[in-house]
């Protein structure tokens, strides 16, 4: 899971980024160091929600690997194979 290339692939900074998420007092706006220890922490699952809105994809295309067809579990880490299911 890359969230930084995400956001790049998407044709956003991380600045941008930042600036448009919402702070604790629930404004426009935190640093890009705060947003950088989000991604490189333990992300909540608001936190991803709002970074791919505003990117404009969803939870499972930021947190997909990009190499197969897995993501990475927010909350344990675990890897989990996507599959399309069978009509």
């Amino acid at each position: 899971m890359n969230i930084k290339e995400q956001i790049q692939k998407r044709g956003f900074t991380i600045s941008q980024v930042a600036a448009l998420m919402t702070n604790k007092q629930g404004e426009k706006g935190i640093t890009q160091s705060s947003l950088s220890q989000i991604i490189n922490g333990n992300p909540s699952l608001d936190k991803l929600k709002e970074i791919a809105s505003i990117i404009g994809i969803s939870v499972s295309e930021l947190l997909r690997d990009e190499s197969d067809n897995t993501i990475i579990c927010p909350n344990c880490g675990a890897k989990l194979e996507l599959k399309k299911a069978e009509d």
